[in-house]
């Protein structure tokens, strides 16, 4: 059988392929890319031979294996690392270094070249957290034991790609004293650069443009360029993809909008073509023709499930884990994919790996993926679940988003879906439409204005829900929902002025302010959250209790998570050592400073990054309190300060 050429069919081949296959090895309670790399054996040359592992699929596969690169470099979560920093150290030390002597120990025996064998033990070396949503799924993603399993995946990725670009550097020659500085020194420029100027190329990008095409396109642009730059110091494109991973990573939000967009690309098609491409040119059946191909396979496994079952233990012996504990540790740990494919295919490339050596490799990546969910499963129900002294409040579980103009809200529903996905929760946008005798065309510009909210969202992942309110005035429709729908946080947008001199930020702002028993957070957003460098808040003497102290901070570190950015706290003297306390008992994720504000606020100290600082007030208890601890204060902030800036009120 001849392999089909015509485009139109060669392209629907491969998408019924990527829809059909994970399906099928979901409903078997397997990881959808078991499936995949199947689907790649079964009609590549060495199966049914219905597609030609030929250039054009060789390019579809290369664009994979940068989205690949890319999304591992997007989901090091160096905020979960440094929380649990010395355990994450330990435990990645041993799951990378055991295994990589092991893999060096097995090249030597069937006489590998040196390059060879290095690049065999990274492919080892690293994890893939396959059977994690399973870990989700139950609740227990805050055991430490599984917390330091995904904390050393930093560290194994980082070492494994570190090996790949000085084996690469080398385009299969001996690695030499000289040639191991030149590509140390140009790793770490080409590094510096990545990771220092593209984030702050990035935050400046935000800042001025906006857009979803645009912003996604961006994006995609910094990545090649990345991979490009990679290519032209000397190493293969997935380091510098990888890098890109990691400079987007601290550059935007962490639900970002953007982010979803473009995994949603790589996801969706090109990754899954690739691992496509690995199934169509591994040849299984090799190995029952070749009598050593069988050894080999069996040594391969050995390594790889032996090198991840003594790291656990021993990390299990050092942390004195429970039974298990240790054994959800070996099973999350043990999964081979995102690292080691690229790692095979390009040994191959290279000629660093035999056919042979390639195919009872692709066999351990199968099975290594099967076996971990399955042993995940088995014994993670027995993990107890870490509670931190003092848990976030559900602030952001039920967002209540009241909306009149999409084109000036974009941001404030951008900030409430942030919000919301950071607790798992949902966005609930109303619109109140007011009961009056014109009420019939009012409802139908209701319904189209509701109907653009998930355009606006700009994140399909994002839960949300609908609401038209017909109401006799704005403040009571908002109220009323808020009661019915029992919201967490009300978000509402603000123009910096006040509609009447009379009221504190406007008649209905005052309104829902000191008529709902729910905090109610006031932005004036006038620019991208993207492009935001640090959040800011402001604790003058005065304005809130004690009590509500711990609910400030605690909202401003989910923020600035959020956000991805650093928090600095400025607050009066009487909250110094409270902050700090509060700071303390949290993980504390993020970078956070605490700074005396001495004397009254100067607006002028305000200066530094103005542009892109989210400014923060917090508000407490009546309008008369409200009045009497922030003044104007917050009209005159609006007025003179060009950033963004958010009111958050407690009632209580």
């Amino acid at each position: 059988m001849l392999p089909i050429e015509e485009p139109v069919v060669f392209f629907l081949v491969i998408m019924a392929l990527i829809l059909v296959m994970p399906l099928l090895s979901e409903r078997v309670h397997l990881p959808g890319i078991v499936g995949v790399i199947i689907g790649g054996m079964l009609i590549g040359p060495h199966g049914f031979n219905i597609l030609a592992a030929n250039d054009r699929m060789e390019f579809l596969a290369t664009i994979g294996l940068i989205y690949l690169m890319f999304s591992a470099g997007l989901e090091v979560d160096f905020h979960q690392f440094m929380r649990i920093k010395g355990k994450a150290a330990i435990f990645g030390l041993l799951t990378f270094a055991i295994p990589q002597v092991f893999g060096m120990a097995l090249g030597w025996i069937i006489h590998m070249p040196l390059l060879g064998c290095v690049l065999l033990g990274s492919a080892f070396a690293s994890h893939t957290l396959l059977a994690f949503p399973i870990l989700t799924r139950l609740g227990v993603t805050k055991n430490e034991a599984v917390a330091v399993t995904a904390g050393a995946t930093i560290l194994t990725d980082i070492g494994a790609f570190i090996i790949l670009a000085i084996v690469l550097g080398s385009n299969g020659g001996q690695l030499e004293l000289g040639y191991f500085i030149k590509i140390f020194v140009l790793l770490v420029a080409f590094a510096l650069a990545i990771l220092f100027i593209l984030p702050r190329l990035g935050k400046w990008f935000f800042q001025k443009v906006k857009g979803r095409t645009v912003e996604f396109q961006f994006v995609i642009v910094l990545l090649f360029i990345a991979a490009m730059g990679a290519k032209l110091i000397g190493v293969h494109e997935v380091v510098g993809a990888f890098l890109a991973g990691l400079a987007v990573n601290a550059t935007l939000p962490r639900h970002s909008p953007v982010t979803s967009h473009v995994l949603f690309m790589g996801e969706s098609f090109f990754i899954p073509v690739f691992l496509l491409f690995s199934g169509m040119v591994t040849d299984p059946l090799t190995l029952l023709h070749t009598p050593g191909a069988l050894f080999l396979t069996l040594g391969i496994l050995v390594v790889a499930y032996l090198s991840k079952f003594l790291a656990s233990l021993i990390t299990s012996r050092l942390f004195k884990y429970s039974k298990e504990e240790f054994l959800t540790v070996f099973g999350l740990s043990h999964a081979q994919a995102a690292v080691t494919i690229p790692t095979l295919v390009i040994g191959m490339q290279l000629n660093l790996f035999s056919t042979e050596l390639f195919n009872a490799a692709m066999m351990m990546i199968l099975l290594t993926s099967i076996t971990s969910p399955l042993i995940v499963q088995k014994f993670a129900p027995g993990l107890h679940q870490e509670v931190t002294e003092l848990e976030e409040l559900p602030l952001f579980q039920r967002v209540l988003v009241p909306i009149a103009n999409p084109g000036t809200q974009e941001h404030l529903l951008a900030l409430a879906g942030l919000l919301a996905k950071s607790g798992g929760g949902e966005v609930i946008a109303l619109n109140v439409v007011l009961d009056r005798s014109d009420q019939g065309a009012n409802l139908s510009q209701q319904k189209e204005l509701l109907n653009r909210v998930p355009e606006l969202l700009k994140d399909p992942e994002t839960r949300y829900e609908l609401v038209p309110r017909l109401a006799d005035s704005y403040a009571r429709g908002i109220l009323q929902v808020s009661r019915e729908r029992g919201s967490t946080l009300i978000v509402m947008g603000w123009r910096g002025k006040r509609t009447f001199r009379t009221s504190v930020l406007g008649t209905v702002l005052d309104e829902v302010i000191w008529g709902s028993d729910t905090p109610v957070m006031v932005g004036k957003l006038s620019r991208s959250l993207n492009g935001t460098r640090r959040v800011l808040l402001l604790i003058p003497a005065g304005v809130v209790s004690p009590s509500a102290l711990r609910r400030v901070v605690q909202a401003n570190m989910t923020l600035a998570r959020e956000l991805n950015v650093p928090l600095e706290v400025l607050a009066a003297k009487s909250y110094l050592e409270l902050s700090k306390r509060i700071i303390g008992k949290n993980p504390n994720q993020i970078s956070i400073t605490v700074q005396e504000m001495v004397g009254s606020l100067r607006l002028k100290d305000l200066e530094k990054n103005v542009e892109s600082d989210l400014l923060v007030i917090p508000g407490f208890g009546s309008r008369k309190h409200f009045i009497a601890s922030l003044g104007n204060l917050p009209e005159r902030l609006a007025d003179s300060f060009s950033g963004n800036l958010i009111i958050l009120h407690f009632d209580r």
